[in-house]
């Protein structure tokens, strides 16, 4: 396709929760915390569900391969036959069918899938998965973290005429300022048909869907906020000097690890930052990500941007003001995803 996005484009998210849990272990449903360091983990799995939702919310489960059929999770081949309602699915194979799935499924060209097909065609060979060019690490919190217990009463339906109740417990964190990394690797995404189109869709549904996806509204989640979106565009190709002579050659490079580039640091009321309870009760030192991106500035096309009101006003002002200085020929474009004014 001739319409795949061209740049690639790196970004950090940072979201904020309080009094939840934001990604529960698979045994007991506690907080993933990392015992050396201290600080609560989140996969990739958990931000990746937020932004199906979203998007199933928004346009509908047709664009979205993995998802639900019914209550259960719905295999490959399920999903296929469900979305392929012309009774076409059984004469389509190979290379027509995954051209096919490219273009209908949003999520599967954002992020890939294991195409583990039942009888799958000959022709496909060894592939087992499409990579796809949307790849996020795990998110950390900034902040080191303690698990709290929350104890409450719930009620349950009994026979008409009856009310009851049911003692619960809940495990948390009582505040964490969580920051993901990731990449959308222009290479990869001529394999799935990545659109610019597609990558404006998937940041809007990063940005919303860890607040506003009904996976988000419970009981564990429904204090998440997100507080900066940052999303680095590196130009098509850059100049070069090879034997004397200048050429343009794709840039094909990322800075890396951008969450490492920020040091939290609780205020002086606050002393340690384990006692962090709300946004404020720290400060944000974003003084090695402004040295990397000045290091890389020549590669850069634009840096795009996104901020809650509450965190501009404490500390994304001044560092977009900082990534503004670096040169003025790198466009600074504010996303405002929510519409503010």
């Amino acid at each position: 396709m001739t319409n795949c996005i061209k740049n690639r484009n790196e970004f950090l998210f940072l979201y904020d929760i309080k009094n939840g849990n934001p990604n529960g272990d698979p045994d007991e449903n506690r907080p993933r915390i990392d015992k050396v360091t201290n600080r609560c983990y989140v996969t990739d799995v958990r931000l990746k569900r937020f932004v199906r939702d979203y998007i199933i919310q928004t346009e509908g489960k047709d664009l979205i391969l993995v998802t639900k059929l019914g209550t259960k999770l719905a295999n490959l081949t399920e999903r296929v036959k469900e979305s392929l309602t012309d009774g076409k699915e059984s004469k389509i194979e190979g290379e027509e069918l995954l051209k096919i799935l490219k273009e209908k499924f949003l999520d599967l060209r954002m992020f890939g899938s294991p195409l583990a097909f039942k009888n799958a065609p000959e022709e496909w060979g060894e592939r087992s998965s499409l990579t796809g060019p949307i790849q996020i690490n795990f998110g950390e919190t900034l902040n080191h973290v303690e698990e709290v217990t929350f104890h409450g009463w719930s009620s349950i339906p009994f026979e008409p005429g009856q009310e009851g109740s049911t003692p619960t417990t809940y495990y948390a964190i009582p505040y964490g300022l969580i920051a993901f990394h990731g990449v959308a690797n222009e290479n990869a995404a001529k394999t799935t048909y990545l659109t610019e189109n597609d990558l404006k869709k998937f940041k809007i549904a990063l940005w919303k869907g860890i607040r506003e996806a009904i996976s988000a509204n419970t009981r564990t989640k429904r204090e998440q906020q997100p507080r900066l979106l940052l999303n680095i565009v590196y130009k098509e190709n850059i100049e070069i000097e090879e034997n004397g002579e200048k050429k343009k050659v794709p840039t094909e490079y990322h800075i890396g690890a951008l969450e490492e580039k920020i040091i939290l640091k609780p205020t002086t009321e606050i002393k340690e930052d384990i006692n962090i309870r709300k946004i404020g009760d720290y400060t944000l030192d974003f003084s090695k990500l402004i040295n990397a991106l000045k290091k890389a500035k020549d590669k850069i096309e634009r840096v795009e941007y996104c901020l809650s009101p509450e965190f501009a006003e404490l500390y994304g002002d001044n560092l977009i003001s900082a990534i503004t200085a670096i040169d003025g020929k790198i466009k600074i474009e504010n996303l405002n995803i929510d519409y503010l004014k």
